[in-house]
């Protein structure tokens, strides 16, 4: 009785909170980008499916090679976009609730998430694409598999994440013992293909075997109970070690640059200790490998117009996931900002200066993609002269337009609080502008004439900076109180 109540108060909360009838826009939006993509997995399984049918000899066992491949992309889009389970807990502590019951009840929410139709249904199509080749206890088996596999997967995700709150090198741990599977692979030193069919094999012969996946699932379930158990007092995530400074207090040489270095200072204390921001910083490295899913297809390599969008996106997609709420990140202390005894251009300039050095970090590193020839280098180098030199500035005229309040207490995955559809729509131009400008060299057969503009224009931006930013500068006197209104509207 209790846990029916406990979800009628889930219930009440979710649909009369005020935060409900918001951004309906947004939802009506992921709705139709969570259909289209179901669609599109049921097709792809479907063709998947029937493709082994038709051109395997054993189609069975060509799709258990492929097995470890699918549970490990749901582990990764799992870990990158689904959001931890929560529950307003301090209502029922002073209530006969035993803990254990809340932690449970804490621990069932994510088996009734709308991702979990995904990978099942993926499945389930490609089954039907081979269904004259199934018997009905090999299907069964693939049914349960699935189901099982997803249900570790999603329970290992959350355990990571959670505690990845409290010991931010979990993030780097788990990223780089993926990464390191995938390598071996991708090398020839481990052959996951053969290593999933021995598996996948077995099961799908006895499945019997189906029993240790079970007791994987356990074993993650456990691990959240224990860890949300002995922490059940919500403050004890993110505080850390108490007795231990916090390493940005040992860049104190920021202050030599005056406020600009004063407010950099406080911008970097904000991106790690929120939640929000915080989820995005640990994003950066995969703009950096954003080339390795496109350079290794060798027809991608002559589609410079193609690789030009990805050598934006390489150096400039943190500038712009971050840099559309530059303002907005700040909206809780918003209005202290426009009272303290500072100048905006120095407030504005220390944001621009912390886009440039985090796209030259990443620019830098990118250079090892020489492996691919120095013309992707060339690429990406003109890239970064142009988001340095122009879309830093357009990102900071964009996000004086931004007037929604953001809690940075909470996650970024599938968190729309503060998000508007111009946000994405703002996105196009970054991304498209530099296209627009390289594509009629292109047509004329000048490549590198149109390369070489991109580059140019970026370094005029840098070199007119401070008129530009001048600009910036006045729009955000114009139209601080409009956003502060709107930064104080929770």
């Amino acid at each position: 009785m209790k846990t029916f109540t406990l979800l009628s108060h889930q219930w009440k909360a979710a649909t009369r909170s005020a935060a409900a009838s918001k951004s309906i826009g947004i939802k009506i939006f992921m709705g139709f980008f969570f259909f289209i993509l179901f669609l599109e997995l049921l097709g792809g399984g479907f063709y998947i499916g029937s493709e082994l049918s038709k051109n395997s000899e054993n189609p069975i066992h060509d799709l258990s090679r492929y097995g470890l491949y699918f549970f490990l992309a749901i582990l990764m889009a799992r870990f990158m976009l689904q959001k931890l389970p929560t529950f307003m807990v301090k209502p029922y502590l002073n209530l006969p609730i035993k803990k254990s019951k809340l932690v449970n009840f804490i621990l069932t929410k994510p088996l009734f998430n709308s991702l979990n139709v995904l990978p099942l249904s993926f499945a389930l199509a490609i089954t039907a694409g081979l269904h004259k080749q199934l018997d009905s206890s090999t299907f069964w088996a693939i049914f349960a598999c699935v189901i099982i596999g997803d249900l570790f997967v999603n329970y290992l995700s959350i355990y990571v994440k959670r505690v990845q709150i409290k010991h931010e090198y979990v993030f780097y741990l788990f990223l780089s013992t993926l990464g390191a599977i995938l390598a071996l692979d991708y090398f020839g030193i481990f052959n996951l293909k053969a290593f999933s069919a021995d598996i996948f094999s077995q099961v799908f012969q006895q499945p019997l075997y189906l029993v240790l996946g079970l007791l994987l699932f356990t074993m993650a379930y456990y691990l959240n109970y224990q860890l949300l158990y002995k922490h059940f007092s919500l403050e004890d995530f993110g505080k850390g070690d108490a007795n231990q400074r916090s390493s940005l207090e040992n860049l104190s040489y920021l202050d030599r640059f005056g406020k600009i270095g004063t407010f950099a200072l406080l911008e970097l204390k904000m991106c790690v200790r929120n939640k929000r921001t915080r989820t995005m910083l640990f994003m950066a490295p995969l703009f950096l490998l954003y080339g390795l899913f496109f350079y290794n297809d060798p027809k991608n390599l002559d589609m410079n117009g193609f690789l030009i969008f990805i050598g934006i996106f390489i150096s400039g997609g943190f500038m712009m996931s971050f840099g559309l709420y530059f303002f907005a990140w700040e909206s809780g202390h918003f209005d202290l900002m426009l009272t303290a005894n500072n100048t905006y251009k120095d407030y504005i300039k220390a944001k621009y200066f912390l886009m440039l050095a985090t796209s030259t970090i990443i620019f830098l590193l990118s250079i090892f993609y020489i492996i691919y020839g120095l013309e992707i280098v060339m690429i990406n180098t003109a890239c970064f002269l142009f988001n340095i030199g122009c879309n830093s500035l357009l990102l900071l005229y964009f996000a004086t337009n931004n007037n929604k309040h953001m809690d940075l207490s909470k996650g970024s995955a599938f968190n729309y609080q503060g998000v508007g559809a111009r946000h994405f729509v703002l996105m196009i131009p970054l991304l498209v502008l530099p296209i627009l400008i390289y594509l009629p060299f292109s047509l004329i057969d000048q490549a590198n004439l149109g390369l070489t503009i991109i580059g140019t224009i970026g370094i005029l931006g840098l070199l007119f900076r401070e008129k530009l930013l001048d600009m910036i500068t006045q729009r955000f006197i114009n139209k601080r109180y409009e956003m502060s209104e709107g930064f104080r509207n929770k």
